[in-house]
């Protein structure tokens, strides 16, 4: 550009016409998620030399820059992330809470009828209006136990599906990243010096927020402007411009349960990383689902499973109305004749089985946690409780048939393993109480069949024969289940147990809303601080656009200047 006062003034003009469109464009998108706000980086033009020294030839334009922290962007991914975990988490926990307290489904009154039923019965044991208001409680408390497992069952069929929507989006967003790299790349390529494709930047960080929103992640600096993305325990997600996926898949023993994994974009290798992830809302799923929702189906199972057990242990001692022996007040999983569900893992030899049954002689010990039996060389047999991974070893019986049994002081959690076939490498995942809510019955729809009744004389020298209708010694035992300590290894009740889980859930629930609040206020605050490094003030750019529009009309003076003293010069040659 060449000097002189008319050169000088085009610079000035250039100068502040790009200034008052970088504040134009600022104004813009003041209400544009993720924009940073973009400054004109002004330097002097190098000097003219002159005899009588270096004259000024104006003003360059050597940058259009974004205003930008790494740290505070950092800060703010961090508590995006914390945020929507926990968000998610206390969003979860709100709808089991709800469920376990309310009056209409909770089982704490369908429990309490149900015994006030026993005891109605037991005031007039040849009753048939009394012993059909019990067989009607019956059916009610194994209905309420459905329904309330029922729930829990929906809300993991919306945890399912929320998961495979957040790891779509997790794929998504992904390769937008490596997609945006790759431009910014190429766009930093073409530019001159420390010039930067401002926009497409923002953009990137706009993708890593909302990613950061579903899972932690770590982002480190690459070649050329590019990012590399990592997992918080250092699994890669995005390398320059190549993107692995997420996807989910059913697990091992339970196609209703998701895990997550990477699928490595370029060999199709498919590692999994469900106890990987933290942060995020993905992260605040799986910790929902395995600290709330299965121990509360789990323990509400454990109690369905005691009540009817406990209860039908007693009644078939007793006799009926007509002097018959008591049968199966209840029906369900692990009695009678329906099994305990226990998962075979795919590769299990051909014909091996196990039989899982509750024990009767071991009620208090029903234990609300799945179990994993896992066989070695000898063959060898392993017990692992899968809520906290501790192990009981076990030996088989020479009887026939073979039952697996703990060496003292270890038992097992009130249920009977009986094995066909085991060879090394067999396991097996046994769900004692996982879906025992779902199934528990009523069994007897005959009012007479219900046996209040025994068959011994009070001072029990003699057996009592035929009808019995005025009996009720039995049935005072059934009453008694209530508050006898028949649980957590006899130490609660039915009632306690119950109380116990809606404890539980309340407290991680009340902890979880307060957690939230926190991190709502840290996540303000980082946006906060964002926004005073990044953010647009449109009072600082209305000032801007005042004191650009009076530079630009300056040097348009210059130029009016300029043209005056040429054309006064003419005139005085002419």
């Amino acid at each position: 550009m060449a000097g002189g006062l008319l050169g000088t003034a085009v610079t000035g003009l250039k100068a502040f016409q790009r200034s008052l469109e970088t504040t134009s464009h600022n104004i813009s998108n003041v209400n544009t998620d993720g924009y940073s706000r973009q400054r004109v980086e002004l330097g002097t033009a190098p000097a003219q030399k002159t005899p009588a020294g270096y004259l000024g030839t104006g003003v360059s334009i050597n940058n259009i820059a974004r205003s930008y922290d790494q740290f505070i962007t950092s800060q703010l991914r961090s508590s995006t992330s914390a945020h929507g975990d926990i968000s998610n988490y206390e969003h979860l926990a709100t709808q089991v809470d709800n469920i376990l307290a309310d009056p209409t489904v909770g089982m704490a009154p369908a429990m309490k009828n149900f015994f006030n039923a026993v005891n109605e019965a037991n005031n007039d044991p040849s009753s048939i209006p009394a012993r059909q208001v019990l067989i009607s409680e019956t059916e009610i408390l194994s209905s309420r136990f459905g329904t309330m497992n029922y729930r829990f069952e929906e809300i993991r069929k919306e945890i399912n599906t929320d998961m495979n929507v957040q790891v779509a989006e997790v794929s998504t967003h992904l390769q937008d990243i490596a997609d945006l790299n790759i431009k910014i790349s190429n766009s930093q390529g073409q530019s001159i010096g420390s010039q930067l494709p401002n926009d497409l930047l923002d953009k990137r960080d706009a993708v890593l927020n909302e990613l950061a929103e579903l899972m932690d992640i770590s982002v480190v600096p690459g070649n050329r402007g590019m990012v590399n993305v990592f997992m918080s325990q250092g699994q890669s997600l995005v390398t320059d411009t190549i993107a692995n996926k997420l996807i989910t898949q059913p697990s091992e023993f339970d196609p209703t349960r998701l895990d997550i994994s990477i699928k490595s974009g370029d060999a199709g290798i498919i590692s999994l990383v469900t106890r990987e992830l933290s942060g995020g809302a993905l992260a605040g799923s799986l910790r929902f689902r395995d600290e709330i929702l299965d121990p509360a189906q789990q323990r509400l199972g454990s109690v369905a499973a005691s009540i009817s057990m406990e209860f039908n242990a007693i009644h078939q001692d007793g006799f009926d109305l007509d002097g018959k022996p008591g049968g199966l007040m209840f029906k369900g999983q692990g009695m009678g004749g329906t099994e305990i569900p226990a998962v075979s893992r795919t590769a299990n030899a051909p014909g091996s089985s196990i039989k899982v049954m509750f024990d009767k002689t071991n009620i208090t010990n029903i234990d609300y946690s799945d179990y994993q039996l896992n066989v070695g060389a000898g063959p060898s047999y392993s017990l692992t409780r899968v809520a906290d991974n501790t192990a009981i070893a076990l030996t088989a019986t020479a009887g026939v048939p073979a039952q697996l049994v703990a060496s003292a002081p270890d038992t097992l959690p009130g249920i009977s393993i009986e094995p066909t076939g085991l060879v090394a490498g067999d396991a097996y995942l046994i769900r004692p109480t996982y879906s025992a809510a779902n199934a528990i019955a009523h069994n007897i729809t005959n009012t007479r069949e219900i046996a209040l009744a025994t068959n011994k004389s009070p001072d029990d020298t003699y057996t009592i024969n035929g009808p019995m209708p005025g009996d009720n010694r039995n049935g005072l035992a059934l009453a008694g289940l209530e508050n006898s300590l028949n649980m957590l290894g006899g130490t609660a009740t039915f009632q306690d147990t119950y109380g116990l889980v809606v404890s539980e859930v309340g407290t991680l629930t009340r902890s979880a809303k307060i957690s939230s609040a926190a991190q709502e206020t840290l996540l303000n605050s980082a946006k906060e601080e964002w926004g005073k490094i990044s953010g647009v003030n449109l009072d600082e750019e209305a000032a801007n656009l005042i004191k650009f529009q009076q530079s630009y009309q300056a040097a348009a003076q210059v130029i009016s200047v300029s043209q005056s003293l040429f054309d006064s010069l003419l005139g005085a040659v002419n």
